[in-house]
C-alpha cells in the first residue's frame, strides 16, 4: 500500500515538473528533430524522411518561429534535389509566412531566382528535345523520336511536357505498327493522369490503336510506295533512270523548288542544306536564314538572301562542301525593299537579282551587282513588274519573267527588253549551249511542266515527266542530262483534332487530304471535304465521313443524275442535303442540292440545280453561306445576294447595288447577313454591310471591321477582331469595344484565324509566339472574361486554318497546310537531254 502511494507522488511530482517546464522540454525537441532531420538530408540523403519531419516541424504551433522558418527552407531545398515543383511553394512559404527572419527569407528568394533560372534551362532543353523528337515523327523515325521524348521526360518529369512527351510516345509506337506496345503505354498513361488535360486526346488515341488491332487494317505504319529503277514514258517515249535514293539522315529535302547539283557533281543544295551525293549526312553551310541559295559557276562560293533586303556569299570547299570562311554581306537594303532572285555570271564576277525599293519603285526591276566593287547597275528601261533573272552562258544576255510570267530578254549590259514568248512561264534556265530557254513550271501546271523555249524560232516545246520521277531540279554540270528530284515530302492539306483543355494534337485518319471540314450534331464525327485517294498521289474531291474515335472513315456516295463531275463543297448542318458543283467548258458552275443519308452514306434522291451559270468570281466559301438551320442558303451572282430556300426550292434576290461583294455570313439566330463591299470610291473601301436575311433591309454599315462567317458571337451581338494589335470584342449595334487580349502583352506577334466556343466563353486563335525561335503558329484557347491563355495542340506548330468546335465544347478541329512525309523516301533520276529534245521535237 505505501509503495502504490509512493509510486503515484512520484507520478504527480513528474507531471507537476513537466508542466512547470513546459518552455523548456519543447522547443529542445523540436531542436532534436530539426537536427534529426538535417541528418537525414544531408548525411544519409533520405530527402523523403527529412521532408516529414521538416512539415512536422513547420506545423508545431510550440516551435520557435526562427526555428519554423528553416525546417521550411530545408523542406523546399529536399524539393529541389528531388526535381519536385513543391520547392518553389516552401520557399514563398518562408517569405511570406516569415518575413522577420531576414536571413532565411533571403537565402528563400536566392534559392526561388536560382530554381527559375534552372527550370528555364531544363525547360528550353526539354522543349529543344520534343522539337527534334517531333521532327524525327514527321520523317517517320520513330525510334529517334522516341529516345528524344524520354529524353524529354528525364529533364522535367511529373510535368505537362513529361505528359505530352508520354503521349507522343504512344503515337510513335502506333505509327511504327508496334501496336500492342502503343496500347500498353497509352493505357498507363491514361490510368495514371484521369483527370488531366491529356486524359481526353489519349482516349482518342486508345480507340484508334484498339480498332487498328481488332481490324488489323495497319493504319498507323508507314504507307509504302517504292519505284522502278527505269521508268519509260508512254506518252513520249522518253527513259527516266533512278541515280540516287535519299533515306534516313540524308532525306531532308521536303521540298524541291531551289534544289540543284553543285558543279563538280558531289552535293545537293538545298535552302540552307547540303546533301552529300556519297550518302553521308547532309549539313548546313550557315548558321543563319538563307532564301534561295545558289552555286557559283566553280563551286567555290553559295550566294543568297537573308530576309528580303540583303545578299550574302559565302566561301566553300568544293571538295566537303562545308564552308571555308564567314558569310560576306555584299549588298543590304532598308527594310522597305524586296530583293530575290539571285544568280551567278558565268565569270563569277557579278550577281543578278531583281529588287523592289517599296519608296522609289512601282515593279520589281532587274539589277547586277559586282562582286568586286559592290556597283549596283539597272539593266532594263522598261516599266513593268521583272522577276527571277537568269544569265546565258556566254554572259552576254539575261533572260527574265515579266507581267503575266510571260519570258523576256535583255543585254547583260543593260537596255531595252525584248518578250521572247507569252504568259504561262516562270524562272527561266539556260541550256549549256545557249540556244534554249526553259522553265521549271507553269501557272497551271503547279511545277509539274518544263516548257522549252528555242530562241532561234520561238518555238516552245512542253515536257511533263512521269509523276514518279518528281519535278525539277536542275541540270547536270555537263548539260546533257536533265535532274529531276521527288522528294518523300509533299504539300498536304489535312485534319487534326485538339481538346479543348490542351495537350498534343490528333489525327483521326493519317495521309487524308483534307480542305474542309464539318461537325456532327452529336460530336462523334467529323465530315471533310477532301480526295477520294491517299496522298500518295491525286485524286477526284470527295466527300469523306470520318470517326473521331478511330474507326474507318468512308466515302459519301456522289451518285447523281447530273451532266459533269460533281465537286462537293459541303452538307446542311442537319446533315439531310449536300451541295455540289459542276463546272462547264465556259468554266461557269452550275450550283446543285440533293438529298443523303450520312447513316447510308450516299445520295438518296435526285438532284435540284440552285442556280445555273452561278457566276461566283471567288473562292465558293467567300461567294456562298448556309444558315446555322440549314434551311436557307445565301449566295453571291453577279455581285448580288441571292437567297435560296431548300424546303420551298426557291431563289429571290436580296440586294441590287453595283458594288462587289465577298465573305457573305449568317447571324448565329439565322435573321441577319453581314458581307463585304467593295465601294469603289478613290480609296477603294471595304465596308461590312448587315441586312436582315428574310427581305435584305438595311441594319448597320461598319468601317475598319471585316466579318467572317467564324467570328459572329453566338449572342448575335458581337464580333472578335484584331485591331492595333489587340484582339477586342466589339458590339456590331453600339459601336462599344473591349480589349480581351494584348498581343505585345501576352508574347505574341500575329494571330490568324479565330472562332467562338459554343457557350461564347472561349476564342480559339492561331497565334505566332515570340518566344518560339522559329516564328510558328500555335493553336490558343483565349477566355473571353480574362484573357487567359491556354495553348492547345503543343505539338503542332504548322498552319492551321477552318477552325471549329465541336458542337458538345469539347474539341476543336482544325484542317492545316504543311509539307508532310508521305513516303519512305526520295530519289534522283535523271533524262537524257538530247533524247528529250528529239523526242519533243518529232512530235511538232
Amino acid at each position: 500500500m505505501k509503495t502504490k502511494k509512493t509510486t503515484l507522488i512520484l507520478i504527480l511530482l513528474m507531471a507537476g515538473l513537466f508542466l512547470a517546464n513546459h518552455e523548456i522540454f519543447p522547443q529542445q525537441t523540436a531542436s532534436q528533430l530539426y537536427e534529426k532531420a538535417l541528418y537525414l538530408e544531408e548525411a544519409r540523403g533520405e530527402l523523403q524522411s527529412a521532408i516529414d519531419i521538416y512539415i512536422q516541424l513547420a506545423e508545431d504551433q510550440d516551435a520557435a518561429q526562427s526555428l519554423k522558418a528553416k525546417a521550411l527552407l530545408h523542406m523546399g531545398m529536399c524539393y529541389e534535389k528531388l526535381g519536385s515543383e513543391k520547392a518553389r511553394q516552401a520557399y514563398r512559404d518562408v517569405i511570406n509566412r516569415f518575413p522577420e527572419q531576414a536571413e532565411d527569407a533571403a537565402i528563400a528568394r536566392d534559392r526561388i531566382t536560382s530554381l527559375d533560372a534552372y527550370v528555364a534551362d531544363l525547360n528550353r532543353k526539354a522543349e529543344k528535345h520534343m522539337r527534334q523528337g517531333n521532327d524525327f515523327f514527321k520523317r517517320w523515325e520513330y525510334e529517334d523520336a522516341i529516345k528524344e521524348y524520354y529524353d524529354a521526360i528525364a529533364l522535367r518529369p511529373n510535368t505537362l511536357l513529361a505528359l505530352n512527351a508520354q503521349y507522343s510516345i504512344g503515337h510513335s509506337l502506333y505509327r511504327a505498327g508496334k501496336y500492342e506496345d502503343a496500347l500498353a503505354t497509352l493505357t498507363n498513361l491514361m490510368e495514371e493522369n484521369p483527370e488531366s488535360n491529356i486524359a481526353p486526346v489519349t482516349e482518342l488515341m486508345l480507340s484508334q490503336v484498339q480498332y487498328t488491332m481488332e481490324n488489323d487494317n495497319n493504319q498507323g505504319a508507314a504507307l509504302i510506295d517504292r519505284d522502278e529503277n527505269t521508268i519509260v514514258d508512254p506518252k513520249t517515249g522518253i527513259t527516266y533512270n533512278k541515280i540516287k535514293t535519299f533515306t534516313g539522315k540524308n532525306d531532308v529535302i521536303d521540298r524541291t523548288p531551289g534544289t540543284s547539283l553543285s558543279p563538280n557533281g558531289k552535293f545537293l543544295l538545298a535552302g540552307n542544306s547540303i546533301v552529300p551525293m556519297d550518302g553521308s549526312d547532309p549539313f548546313k553551310f550557315v548558321d543563319m536564314q538563307v532564301n534561295a541559295p545558289t552555286w557559283s559557276p566553280g563551286g567555290k562560293n553559295i550566294a543568297f538572301t537573308c530576309g528580303d533586303s540583303s545578299i550574302y556569299v559565302v566561301p566553300v570547299s568544293q571538295e566537303t562542301g562545308h564552308a571555308t570562311g564567314i558569310p560576306k554581306i555584299l549588298l543590304k537594303r532598308e527594310k522597305d525593299c524586296d530583293l530575290y532572285g539571285v544568280n551567278w555570271s558565268p565569270d563569277s564576277k557579278k550577281l543578278v537579282f531583281h529588287m523592289m525599293d517599296k519608296q522609289e519603285k512601282e515593279y520589281p526591276q532587274i539589277f547586277s551587282l559586282s562582286i568586286s566593287d559592290r556597283e549596283i547597275k539597272s539593266l532594263t528601261t522598261a516599266n513593268f513588274p521583272q522577276f527571277n533573272p537568269a544569265y546565258s552562258p556566254d554572259g552576254n544576255t539575261i533572260a527574265f519573267n515579266g507581267p503575266f510570267a510571260e519570258m523576256w530578254l535583255c543585254s547583260a549590259e543593260g537596255g531595252a527588253a525584248k518578250k521572247l514568248i507569252g504568259d504561262g512561264h516562270t524562272k527561266p534556265h539556260w541550256t549549256t549551249d545557249g540556244k534554249w530557254v526553259f522553265s521549271d513550271e507553269t501557272r497551271k501546271g503547279w511545277g509539274r511542266s518544263l516548257n522549252f523555249i528555242r530562241i532561234s524560232d520561238q518555238k516552245e516545246f512542253k515536257l511533263t515527266p512521269p509523276v514518279k520521277t518528281g519535278t525539277f531540279a536542275s541540270l547536270s554540270p555537263e548539260g546533257d542530262r536533265i535532274l529531276f528530284h521527288r522528294s518523300s515530302h509533299h504539300l498536304m492539306f489535312g485534319m487534326k483534332v485538339a481538346s479543348a483543355s490542351g495537350g498534343p494534337s490528333y489525327e483521326p485518319v493519317a495521309h487524308l487530304p483534307v480542305y474542309g471540314a464539318q461537325w456532327s450534331k452529336n460530336s462523334k464525327m467529323i465530315i471533310v471535304q477532301g480526295e477520294k485517294y491517299n496522298k500518295m498521289e491525286e485524286g477526284d474531291a470527295a466527300m469523306r465521313i470520318v470517326p473521331i474515335a478511330g474507326g474507318e472513315s468512308y466515302l459519301l456516295n456522289m451518285d447523281v443524275d447530273v451532266t459533269g463531275k460533281p465537286f462537293a463543297y459541303c452538307v446542311t448542318p442537319d446533315h439531310t442535303r449536300i451541295l455540289f458543283k459542276t463546272t462547264k467548258e465556259d468554266e461557269l458552275d452550275d450550283l446543285y442540292m440533293a438529298p443523303i443519308s450520312i447513316e447510308e452514306a450516299r445520295v438518296t434522291g435526285p438532284a435540284t440545280r440552285i442556280i445555273e451559270n452561278w457566276n461566283r468570281g471567288g473562292a465558293h466559301n467567300t461567294k456562298m453561306s448556309m444558315s446555322n438551320d440549314g434551311s436557307r442558303l445565301a449566295i453571291v451572282d453577279n455581285d448580288d445576294i441571292w437567297i435560296y430556300d431548300m424546303n420551298k426550292k426557291e431563289l429571290k434576290q436580296i440586294t441590287e447595288t453595283p458594288e462587289k461583294k465577298k465573305w457573305v455570313a449568317w447571324s448565329p439566330d439565322d435573321r441577319m447577313i453581314s458581307y463585304w463591299a467593295f465601294v469603289e470610291n478613290p480609296d477603294f473601301e471595304v465596308e461590312t454591310r448587315i441586312i436582315s436575311s428574310d427581305e435584305g433591309n438595311p441594319i448597320k454599315t461598319l468601317n475598319n471591321c471585316m466579318i467572317y462567317p467564324w467570328n459572329w458571337s453566338p449572342d448575335n451581338k458581337s464580333v472578335a477582331m484584331l485591331e492595333d494589335d489587340k484582339f477586342i470584342i466589339r458590339n456590331i449595334f453600339n459601336d462599344e469595344s473591349r480589349v480581351i487580349l494584348d498581343l505585345n502583352t501576352h508574347g505574341l506577334d500575329d494571330t490568324g484565324v479565330y472562332c467562338w466556343s459554343p457557350d461564347g466563353k472561349y476564342l480559339a486563335i492561331d497565334g505566332i509566339v515570340k518566344s518560339d525561335p522559329d516564328r510558328k503558329y500555335h493553336l490558343l484557347k483565349i477566355s473571353v472574361d480574362d484573357g487567359k491563355i491556354t495553348e492547345l495542340a503543343t505539338d503542332d506548330t504548322g498552319f492551321k486554318y477552318d477552325i471549329s468546335w465541336s458542337p458538345d465544347g469539347k474539341w476543336i478541329c482544325y484542317c492545316y497546310m504543311d509539307t508532310e512525309k508521305i513516303r519512305p523516301e526520295s530519289t534522283l533520276w535523271k533524262a537524257d537531254f538530247e533524247e528529250v529534245k528529239r523526242k519533243l521535237i518529232s512530235k511538232e
